[in-house]
């Protein structure tokens, strides 16, 4: 059976239209078994076509990296729960950490800086899942209630610019599959695999031009997709983010350019999916990382055009460290940095991390309460806003 074969034997309504779509599952292994349905949080579980389980339906299941999935181990606990300090003591909650939000914007070869293969896209998720990392989305960020198990570490996926690398659908038997090397094939198969991962991604697009085209090529077949695609990737756990219409610059721009740019893309994404929780057309992801008005970001706090009012609640950056919690005293959500996804970027940031966990965001397991040491490493003590904890009990030990 060919690598694309095995890619689809998966089969799920793709939701809202009359089409069948194939997710990408199991496209660069050997193994010919179907790896199970939907985990939970990702949307409505399809049908397995060919009678295997879901995780948890009976039996036991393994990452690939070995371990039961239904028993995660030492490192993380299920919740929500208030953990013994023996507890703590072992998983070393910190959420006052740091978050990194990683920035990829083509899945494609040849790697360069804004280009990464789907042979090293894959690899940076076995390395996010071996360090105990869960995918969380933009909103959950921002609004600080991480629900991720006790021990873990949140992170975020971004994915710039709506290149049809990003999702890109193949026919195959009569059907529509997505491509196993696109950064939705991607995602689908590994999460699928290993469920302590997470799932989602936070996609900032550009209403001119939806996932079907390249820096070379502009794939029209791809073009008639789009809504579709978009209703597809917000009804499966995805959200969508504004990136403005045709990618100005916003340093560029006058305010009547700026309010264009921001509004039309809105406008376009609204008209799909209106009212959608993972509409989020509020979050604003900067091209080129720049500001409008040398650097004044009040635009984004509300502006009426053409009659409608607007309001965007945050801003991502170009760049170029982990981001502080929402509970810190230095968050600003209308400058939330971003790691770029390269070789050298991500090498340097990987080995900080993996070198210096007391810097990482460590989930308590429970989003009603806020754990912090009481010792924190340089750059974090005394840097919690207690103000922004709202509701949430501040547990120290």
């Amino acid at each position: 059976m060919s690598i694309l074969q095995r890619a689809f034997n998966r089969r799920v309504l793709f939701a809202g239209v009359g089409l069948t779509i194939l997710t990408a599952c199991g496209g660069g292994d050997d193994d010919d078994t179907d790896a199970g349905t939907r985990p939970p949080g990702g949307g409505p579980n399809p049908d397995a076509a060919d009678g295997t389980q879901p995780v948890g339906a009976g039996g036991d299941a393994t990452t690939e990296t070995g371990g039961s999935l239904l028993d995660p181990g030492p490192t993380a606990t299920t919740g929500p729960v208030r953990l013994t300090l023996q507890e703590q003591q072992a998983l070393r909650p910190n959420e006052l950490g740091q978050i990194p939000v990683l920035m990829y914007h083509h899945i494609d070869e040849p790697e360069e800086q804004f280009v990464r293969t789907a042979e090293d896209f894959r690899a940076d998720l076995q390395w996010l899942l071996d360090h105990n990392f869960t995918i969380i989305s933009m909103g959950q960020m921002l609004s600080g209630d991480i629900s991720i198990p006790a021990g873990r570490h949140p992170v975020v996926l971004t994915f710039d610019d709506s290149p049809v690398t990003n999702f890109r659908l193949l026919p195959v038997d009569g059907a529509l599959a997505v491509d196993p090397l696109c950064a939705v094939g991607i995602l689908e198969d590994f999460c699928t695999r290993n469920p302590l991962i997470g799932r989602g991604g936070h996609f900032a697009v550009l209403a001119s031009k939806l996932f079907d085209w390249t820096p070379t090529t502009l794939e029209s077949d791809q073009t008639p997709y789009a809504a579709d695609k978009i209703r597809w990737l917000a009804d499966n756990g995805y959200e969508i983010g504004n990136h403005t219409y045709n990618h100005g610059n916003l340093a560029e721009l006058d305010d009547a350019g700026i309010m264009e740019e921001l509004a039309m893309n809105s406008d376009a994404i609204n008209a799909i999916i209106p009212n959608h929780p993972n509409n989020r057309m509020d979050v604003v992801t900067l091209p080129y990382g720049a500001y409008p008005n040398d650097g004044d970001d009040t635009i984004f706090r509300g502006f009426t055009y053409q009659g409608r009012e607007y309001v965007y609640s945050s801003a991502l950056l170009v760049g170029a460290n982990p981001s502080v919690s929402s509970f810190s005293t230095t968050w600003d959500p209308y400058a939330i940095a971003r790691i770029q996804a390269f070789d050298d970027e991500l090498a340097t940031w990987f080995g900080v991390m993996e070198d210096n966990p007391g810097i990482l965001y460590t989930s308590d397991g429970n989003p009603a309460t806020v754990t912090v040491p009481n010792q924190l490493v340089p750059g974090l003590a005394d840097t919690l806003d207690e103000t922004k904890l709202g509701s949430r009990e501040l547990i120290r030990y």
